[in-house]
Formats: structure tokens, C-alpha cells, sequence
């Protein structure tokens, strides 16, 4: 088959462009000059850019069975084949394996074709299922990517060590944060509904929102509520536990009953999770893993402060400014105590809330603009890199 050559082209491929990572694409890619082609799900549902040229080919999250999902996504694969052989781009630039194993086969063939290749390691294995059974494929696949963009130092690390790569291989570039953009006349209208709904006024909030599972350590926040007196029983106080349940293995049904929580197990629409985010005085992320979250990259430009774990680059804004309170080890102990110590000394909170110079010094370090800038570079460097050889 012949083909045409687009001059300097980066094929940017993401089959979960939707909600929050729809957003995160678009800000990052918002700054990029070399021309995009933006491979992405039939579902966008942010911001449409005038510098991208947009292939909306994604459509398995909407298919009701398994299988039905399976060959939905390999279709769409194929059909940017197609477009790789037809138009030849200088590097090809995935998000996210759905079908690790498939996925892993595309790249090969993509990269026989003289293509290079760039993954964001969002995660270094993904979260759902039995993460051992992916080891294989992921450690063959990051050893073929030409480079693998990973959200944290301590990822980094971690990648280097687990997978036995080389450092240049794996290139550090922060996640940006993940403003919402609310209408302020609606946000007004629906703010009655929910003072109404939700009754927060007076009160210590502390959240868990968003999707609930296991790997956020969404049960440990409900076992430690459940069985501590000086949280359940207390008046002055509220637990939000509001998100779809997005895993099996999790019961949060140990919080049912409890007078001071709120739980509601269903997604949320955004105006109904930035209400809830501005009423909350602590973010509670007691993550068994992660790379960075997404879900505080949209806590921190509402000046929340949160309570994380120190895996991945969760605890790296607070080694930035003082925004939150770090747990050293995801412990049922450690989060109880933080907890009724907050509770307790709620100036602690305050003060952190009112620390205008820490919000913009860490808001400052996840700027889209130097994030999409260093994106670039890696671009050109991977271009000029291939012109050389």
C-alpha cells in the first residue's frame, strides 16, 4: 500500500477520552504546536480545540457484554492501522492498553512500520482484575515503547527497578491539574437543591467521591468509620462517601446506618461533585497504589485540603507546600488517628485552607503550559532523534 507523509505528525491515541480524561487531554495538548491527530472515543465530552484534528473511533465502553466490547475496540485499533500506514506519522503516542495483549501486538506491528512510539504510564499496571496477569505483556511492552512518560519520580523509580529499564527510557512530566468549568448561574440555581439535599452547613466534612475501589482504599475509610466511636458518634462532623462502587471485592455496606454519613453509590454529575467538593474540609486519599490521581489534581485547584498516602507521586504536592497531611503507611491505626486528631484540633484545617501562598506555589508546579511544553520537547527529541539514525 502507498502512502503519504504529514510532516512531523504525532498520532495521539486514547480510547478512554471521556470525563476527566478527556479534560487532561485537552489541556495538555492544548499548547503542543507539531500538528495532532487526536484518536479518540466517539463519546468526547469536553472542549472541542481548533489545533487538533480529531478521529473519534472509540465506542466499546458502550457495548453491553464483554465480548462485544473486545471486538469494538480491536475495530477501532484497526481503523488507526490504517490511517498509521496511510499517513506514515513520526511518533505514535498511546494513553492507556485496554487489551494488554492486543495492545502490546499493535505497537509491534506500528513500530515495524518505522513508526515510533510514546506511552503515559498513568498507572505501571492497570488497577482492575489481577494485576499479576499483565506483568508479562507490560514488561515486553515497555521495553519495545521508545519512551514512557510516568507522572512522579518515586514511578519512575519504581518502573526502573520492576521492569529492569533503562533511566533515559523513562521521562518524568507531571499530571496537570484538572480544573472544573462550572456555570456560575447554574452552579447558583443547583446550590439550593443541594443546602437543601445535603444539610452540610456547620459541620466537619470529611470525602471520599468519585468512583469507589479498592485500590483508593475505599473500604479502609469505611472499616475505620465504622468501628470508631469518636467519627460515628460524633455530631460535628460528616463522612461523604459518594461515588459508583467500580469494584466487587469492596463492601461499604458497614456504613449504613451511621447517623454522621452520607453515602450514595451511583456517578455523580459534575455539578453535584464540585457542590460537594467546595463543602469539603478534608480529601481523603488513603491509596493502596497509584501513579498520580486524577482525582487531586481536581481537588487542588479548589484549595481542599487532603489526606494521602505516600505512594506514587500522591505525596509529592505536599512536599511542595504544606496543602494536607501525609499518612507514612496505609494503616487502619494511622488513619483513624489523623482523622480524630483533625476532628479535634479543627484550627489544623484552617490553616491550611487559608495558606493562599502554598495553594499557588503547588498550583503553579502542575501548570499546563510548562507540562505540555516539556510534552513537546519529548516530541522533537524522539523526531530529531529518528532523523539522525
Amino acid at each position: 500500500m502507498s502512502h503519504r507523509t504529514t510532516s512531523n505528525s504525532i498520532f495521539y491515541i486514547d480510547p478512554q477520552s471521556m470525563i476527566n480524561l478527556a479534560k487532561y487531554d485537552y489541556y495538555l495538548l492544548e499548547n503542543i504546536t507539531i500538528p495532532i491527530y487526536y484518536f479518540c472515543s466517539k463519546y468526547y465530552d469536553f472542549e472541542i480545540s481548533t489545533k487538533l484534528h480529531y478521529k473519534k473511533v472509540f465506542s466499546y465502553n458502550k457495548k453491553k457484554h464483554n465480548l462485544g466490547k473486545a471486538l469494538s475496540y480491536i475495530r477501532s485499533y484497526l481503523i488507526i492501522l490504517c490511517h498509521v500506514i496511510w499517513i506514515r506519522p513520526k511518533v505514535v503516542h498511546i494513553q492507556w492498553f485496554r487489551l494488554p495483549l492486543f495492545d502490546y501486538i499493535m505497537v509491534r506491528i506500528i513500530k515495524s512500520l518505522g513508526v515510533k512510539v510514546i506511552y503515559t504510564a498513568h498507572n505501571i499496571l492497570p488497577h482492575q482484575g489481577n494485576e499479576n496477569k499483565h506483568v508479562k505483556v507490560f514488561y515486553k511492552a515497555y521495553h519495545t515503547f521508545d519512551k514512557i512518560i510516568v507522572h512522579s519520580q518515586s514511578t519512575k523509580e519504581q518502573m526502573i527497578k520492576e521492569f529492569h529499564l533503562i533511566p533515559d527510557k523513562v521521562i518524568v512530566i507531571y499530571h496537570g491539574i484538572l480544573p472544573f468549568n462550572i456555570k456560575k448561574e447554574e452552579y447558583n440555581k443547583i446550590e439550593q437543591i443541594y443546602d437543601k439535599k445535603y444539610n452540610l452547613k456547620d459541620k466537619i466534612v470529611f470525602s471520599s467521591l468519585g468512583y469507589q475501589n479498592y485500590y483508593k482504599g475505599s473500604d479502609i475509610i469505611a472499616k475505620v468509620w465504622s468501628e470508631t466511636p469518636g467519627l460515628n458518634q460524633n455530631k460535628n462532623c460528616v463522612l461523604l462517601t459518594i461515588g459508583k462502587v467500580n469494584d466487587n471485592s469492596i463492601d461499604l455496606s458497614v456504613l449504613n446506618g451511621l447517623n454522621n454519613v452520607i453515602t450514595d453509590f451511583r456517578r455523580i454529575p459534575d455539578e453535584e461533585f464540585i457542590y460537594l467538593l467546595r463543602h469539603t474540609d478534608v480529601y481523603l486519599l488513603p491509596y493502596r497504589s497509584i501513579s498520580q490521581s486524577g482525582a487531586l489534581m481536581t481537588v487542588l485547584p479548589e484549595h481542599i485540603p487532603v489526606l494521602v498516602t505516600c505512594v506514587g507521586g500522591l505525596a509529592e504536592p505536599l512536599d511542595i507546600a504544606p496543602i494536607g497531611w501525609k499518612l507514612k503507611k496505609l494503616g487502619e491505626d494511622e488513619l483513624r488517628n489523623t482523622l480524630l486528631d483533625l476532628l479535634n484540633n479543627p484550627s489544623k484545617i484552617e490553616t491550611v485552607k487559608k495558606d493562599i501562598g502554598a495553594w499557588q506555589k503547588v498550583l503553579q508546579h502542575y501548570s499546563w503550559k510548562q507540562i505540555s511544553n516539556q510534552t513537546q520537547q519529548l516530541y522533537e527529541m524522539v523526531i530529531n532523534k529518528k532523523h539522525n539514525q
